[in-house]
């Protein structure tokens, strides 16, 4: 099958590229490629996205750019997080525009969240999205974004204690939230973070999104526990943890605090996200706002 759009998300964590092929009104993926570059890194601190982040992240927009270019098909680029909260974003964005030849649209956080809900679900039940810059929240009702994502996490707290985790990210995200007392379900779960949660409770070294395991609060608290036990620099060495080895525990953090907010016993984990939502809203004009 031959690819008939590309994306590429400029998130706060990383940058990814989506190739992907229409069929029956759907989209169907047939590659995403990740390059972690953390645009998010000390922007709580300067509010602005630092200048080596934006150096790398630029770098990888063009590797995806020319990538596209090989298979002739129109490039959708957005950015997330990082950039709509970050002093400098428009000349970020004609930066890349300008040495990259890439349109990027910023979205906002409702946007996003409401682009991997239509992605997901049946139009019915919940998404969780946990991102290197915020995490969402959407029902069919509303879409929720919150400015807590692992990268800015491991910026509040870095430690390995569970406790000291869970005590110092719990009062941090009260502080930038307003959650929910419960959700509708099922409950889905999007992102790096997720995805790479329900592989490694199946128990997997190879990523395969066909089989994730889905999160419930008991496993949770046990993988945690496990991971904070394990040195960072082992737990980089894991196969499905090189990218994201060093914020995992934060990601998990996030991920028991909105079950534990909501009183969400399991989450769903899916490798469809809000890349999917774009390509199909840009395809066959299914917007969650104007493209």
């Amino acid at each position: 099958m031959k690819p008939s759009i590309a994306v590429i998300d400029i998130g706060s964590n990383s940058v990814r590229l989506m190739l992907a092929a229409a069929e029956n009104g759907r989209v169907q993926k047939l590659s995403k490629t990740l390059c972690t570059t953390r645009l998010a890194r000390g922007l709580d601190a300067t509010h602005a996205l630092a200048e080596d982040r934006m150096d790398e992240t630029v770098r990888a927009i063009g590797a995806f750019r020319k990538k596209a270019d090989e298979h002739g098909v129109p490039v959708i680029a957005y950015a997330t997080s990082a950039v709509r909260d970050a002093e400098n974003r428009e000349a970020f964005v004609s930066r890349v525009q300008k040495e990259t030849g890439v349109r990027m649209r910023v979205l906002s956080g409702e946007e996003e969240g409401t682009y991997a809900f239509r992605a997901v679900t049946g139009g019915e039940g919940t998404v969780f999205d946990i991102g290197g810059g915020s995490f969402q929240i959407v029902t069919k009702a509303r879409a929720l974004s919150f400015p807590c994502g692992c990268v800015r996490a491991k910026e509040q707290c870095d430690s390995a204690a569970p406790q000291i985790l869970t005590e110092t990210l719990f009062a941090w995200m009260d502080e930038r939230t307003c959650m929910p007392q419960s959700v509708p379900a099922p409950v889905y779960g999007v992102g790096g973070t997720i995805s790479s949660i329900g592989a490694l409770l199946a128990g997997q070294r190879t990523y395969d999104d066909a089989r994730l395991e889905p999160v419930t609060s008991v496993k949770l608290e046990k993988l945690l526990n496990l991971l904070c036990a394990i040195p960072e620099p082992v737990r980089m060495r894991h196969p499905l943890l090189k990218k994201r080895g060093d914020v995992i525990l934060q990601g998990a953090t996030i991920l028991r605090y909105m079950m534990a907010r909501t009183h969400t016993e399991c989450v769903i984990p899916t490798d469809r996200d809000g890349m999917e939502g774009i390509a199909e809203a840009f395809l066959f004009g299914k917007p969650a706002g104007q493209i």
